[in-house]
């Protein structure tokens, strides 16, 4: 009799997940955690400022920025990270839509992942047809990111973005800036959700009743 119990208890927590599955659930986990990261740090872009300080951008935040001394009205350098004010503060318009393109695919990619990890755990999170549609949701947020990494380099004309790269920087053109880490990240967290997508077809097989 207790054998048979714990062999229920343990049919009903097992998962449902394919070995493809499990690794799906890895991955889809490790695609949101990109796409979070890279979505709040900003260090997609490195300049430096007039006093040789670095700069670092990303979509909605800064690090390292001028801003006017009420007390001594001269500019001095806050060297913190902080978002912008309100969202129109954003210096370029086409940073404002990277932010809402990379935010609502890293915020996709975060509750497919979740769904995929509790998968690994409990039966019937995620049906065979369930999989797939997740698989199309990481379709979708991995092109919204990817669209969003492709846009970012359109605001590299914006004045703050000029200040820290130098006169020649504009759309698609550095100038004395260089592309850091978490932008690269972000690119991982769109290749990544990619290929979730694929492992997502085979992520999950049909339930089986057993008749006693």
């Amino acid at each position: 009799m207790y054998s048979e119990n714990s062999g229920k208890a343990y049919s009903t927590m097992s998962s449902k997940l394919t070995s493809v599955g499990i690794v799906w659930a890895f991955v889809s986990f490790i695609s949101s955690g990109l796409a979070c990261t890279g979505f709040y740090l900003p260090f997609w872009l490195q300049g430096k400022l007039h006093n040789n300080t670095d700069t670092y951008f990303g979509t909605f935040r800064q690090c390292n920025f001028p801003r006017l001394d009420s007390e001594t009205g001269r500019m001095r350098i806050v060297e913190e990270c902080g978002r912008y004010t309100t969202f129109h503060d954003i210096p370029s318009v086409y940073w404002q839509v990277v932010t809402v393109l990379v935010g609502v695919g890293a915020g996709l990619l975060v509750v497919v992942g979740f769904m995929a990890i509790l998968a690994c755990c409990i039966n019937d999170v995620i049906s065979p047809m369930g999989s797939k549609i997740a698989g199309t949701v990481q379709f979708i947020a991995g092109l919204l990111i990817a669209t969003g990494c492709c846009l970012y380099p359109n605001g590299w004309d914006s004045h703050e973005v000029i200040l820290a790269c130098g006169p020649e920087a504009g759309p698609y053109k550095l100038g004395e800036c260089t592309l850091s880490w978490a932008y690269y990240v972000t690119i991982g967290a769109a290749a990544t959700s990619l290929l979730s997508t694929c492992l997502s077809f085979h992520a999950s097989h049909r339930k089986s009743t057993n008749i006693s």
